[in-house]
C-alpha cells in the first residue's frame, strides 16, 4: 500500500477473507499503531505528537467471504469502484514495478485488463553454458522462459472487467476470466525486468526478512 501511495494513489479497498477481522482492527486502532501518542491520564486525553503520510489515506474494508475466489472477490467489491482504470494487486507480493508506465500501458492499450507479466525467481541456483563450458553462475538468477510470463500480480482494469465476473464464490480471475479476455483479444501484458518476489512459503518470507534486516529493499528501487 506504502508503494501505490508513493505513486499518488491512496483511495485503498482491500477484499478480506479469513483473518479480515485483525486488519480491520488494525485500521480502526491506526492512530494507536501509527503515531507517536501522549497520554494525559488525569483527563483520560490523548494527543497525536506526530504527522504521518498514511493520514490522507481512505481505506474502505470489504467482507468478501473466507472462501471467494478472487474473480469473486472482485465483484463483490464493485458498488464501491468508480467507473474509471482501478488497479487490482495481491498482498503477498513485492516488486519494483513502475505503476505509472504500468497505468499507462493499460491506457494506450485500450483493452479491459493489463496484467504485469514477469519471470519468477528461481529456487535452484542457474548455471550459464556455452555447449558442456560453464560460463557463469548465479545463485538467485530470475527464470528465463523465453515468450512466457507468469502473472506479477499487479494489474489495471476498467469497468468492463464485471461484465466478466460474478460474485459467486467459485468465480477464478486466473482460471477463468484470463482466458475469455485472452479469446476475446483483450488482455494487454505490460512486461516488466525488475525485482519481483511472492511470498508463498517461509523460506520466501525469510529471504526478504533478510533484505530488509540488510538494509536492501530492491521493491523500492524506482522510488
Amino acid at each position: 500500500m506504502k508503494t501505490f501511495a508513493a505513486y499518488g494513489h491512496t483511495d485503498f479497498i482491500l477484499a478480506l477473507g479469513q483473518g479480515g477481522d485483525l486488519i480491520k482492527s488494525y485500521f480502526m486502532n491506526a492512530f494507536e499503531f501509527l503515531h507517536d501518542i501522549e497520554l494525559k491520564l488525569s483527563s483520560n486525553e490523548i494527543n497525536s505528537l506526530t504527522k504521518i503520510p498514511e493520514e490522507n489515506w481512505t481505506v474502505k474494508l470489504v467482507d468478501t467471504g473466507s472462501s471467494a475466489k478472487t474473480g469473486a472477490r472482485i465483484a463483490r467489491c464493485e458498488r464501491y469502484l468508480r467507473y474509471e482504470p482501478f488497479f487490482i494487486s495481491y498482498s503477498d507480493i513485492l516488486a519494483d514495478v513502475n505503476l505509472n508506465n504500468l497505468l499507462n500501458s493499460h491506457q494506450e492499450s485500450g483493452k479491459i485488463l493489463t496484467v504485469t507479466g514477469v519471470n519468477p525467481p528461481s529456487r535452484f541456483g542457474t548455471f550459464y553454458s556455452d555447449q558442456n563450458a560453464v560460463t557463469g553462475y548465479n545463485p538467485t538468477a530470475m527464470l528465463d522462459m523465453k515468450n512466457a510470463r507468469i502473472n506479477g500480480g499487479f494489474m489495471v482494469a476498467n469497468e468492463k472487467i464485471f461484465e466478466k465476473l460474478s460474485p459467486i464464490t467459485e468465480c477464478n480471475l486466473e482460471g477463468e476470466v484470463f482466458g475469455q479476455l485472452t479469446n476475446d483479444s483483450q488482455l494487454n501484458l505490460y512486461l516488466h525486468n525488475g525485482f519481483w518476489q511472492n511470498v508463498d512459503t517461509e523460506r520466501d518470507q525469510d529471504y526478504l526478512s533478510n533484505l530488509y534486516d540488510s538494509n536492501k529493499r530492491p521493491w523500492l528501487g524506482i522510488l
